[in-house]
């Protein structure tokens, strides 16, 4: 085992280097600084705080995993941080307006709720026992001043909506790496998200971003099922929804459907649409994905790769 020298700031430019040379982008590496330099030296390093009682080698090594963040956040400063919610946002509507709403990255159990007071736990969050989390609290640029106004309905939508952002969070964290598509979709997600929360909003792109999402998502889910293929669907949604219903019994999304579907001429501006339109085609598209999910999807194992 190599020793590992006083100072480490030589190691860590190297690692940085290596780093940028594959191609690793600001957000990760001081993460995967930790990871390597864990492996160069040979030693079991904690990627976080260590929680009470952990082994006593983890302990003593979370020194370094201190060092080496504290190095990176000095060099890169806000560029370095990670945002683990990046592709995992949503948007609801409340209090007149629609709001981005980020969704925290949760190990352990989760106790949800939505509060008029921002009291809550803050960040993505790791913790052995349950964690209370106000909802309302991930709201993008809220203040108690403006939440003070919500009513009971608005912060039950706001509930509701984070509740169904944590299930297509899952599905996509489930499925992101067996097809190319469950990728793209993610990817439509954030777009539609975006184009509702933009200064400029284009309701347009926002509700065919919406129809996009879904549409690969059931093209992914169906070829990674296997039991038929999508070929011929184009962007129908019904259609894609006569291919899955041979493989998921019961499955019953049409209302959905009748929200998302939209014509191609919707992005350019060509037929009209409006913040309600595309506020339930999105809406819509996450209940798609959250049924989906509940369906098949916690019950599904895509075949093991050789």
């Amino acid at each position: 085992m190599p020793a590992i020298p006083e100072d480490i700031g030589p190691i860590l430019r190297e690692i940085d280097q290596l780093l940028k040379e594959s191609g690793v982008p600001p957000q990760g590496r001081s993460l995967r600084a930790v990871i390597e330099f864990g492996k160069r030296f040979k030693i079991s390093i904690p990627i976080s705080a260590v929680p009470p009682g952990a082994d006593i080698e983890l302990v003593k090594n979370s020194a370094y995993t201190k060092q080496i963040y504290a190095w990176f956040s000095e060099l890169y400063g806000e560029r370095g941080k990670t945002d683990f919610s990046a592709q995992a946002k949503v948007a609801v509507f409340a209090d007149g307006d629609i709001w981005e709403l980020p969704i925290p990255l949760i190990f352990g159990t989760a106790i949800i709720y939505s509060s008029g007071e921002l009291r809550h736990t803050q960040g993505n969050v790791i913790s052995r026992g349950p964690v209370h989390v106000n909802a309302c609290s991930a709201l993008s640029h809220i203040t108690e001043a403006r939440l003070s106004h919500f009513t009971d309905t608005d912060l039950a939508e706001v509930y509701n909506l984070f509740c169904v952002g944590i299930d297509v969070r899952r599905a996509f964290d489930c499925f992101r790496k067996e097809h190319q598509k469950f990728i793209e979709a993610e990817d439509d997600m954030k777009t539609a998200v975006m184009h509702q929360t933009a200064q400029r909003p284009n309701y347009g792109q926002s509700r065919w971003s919406s129809l996009q999402m879904c549409e690969k998502f059931m093209k992914a889910m169906i070829e990674v099922i296997g039991d038929t293929n999508a070929k011929g669907a184009g962007h129908n949604l019904a259609k894609l929804q006569d291919r899955l219903s041979k493989s998921i019994d019961f499955l019953s999304i049409d209302r959905l459907l009748l929200a998302i579907q939209c014509e191609s001429a919707v992005r350019y501006g060509e037929i009209s649409s409006s913040r309600e339109e595309a506020y339930k085609a999105h809406k819509s598209s996450l209940l798609l994905v959250s049924a989906l999910w509940a369906a098949k999807g916690a019950n599904l194992r895509p075949p093991q790769r050789p």
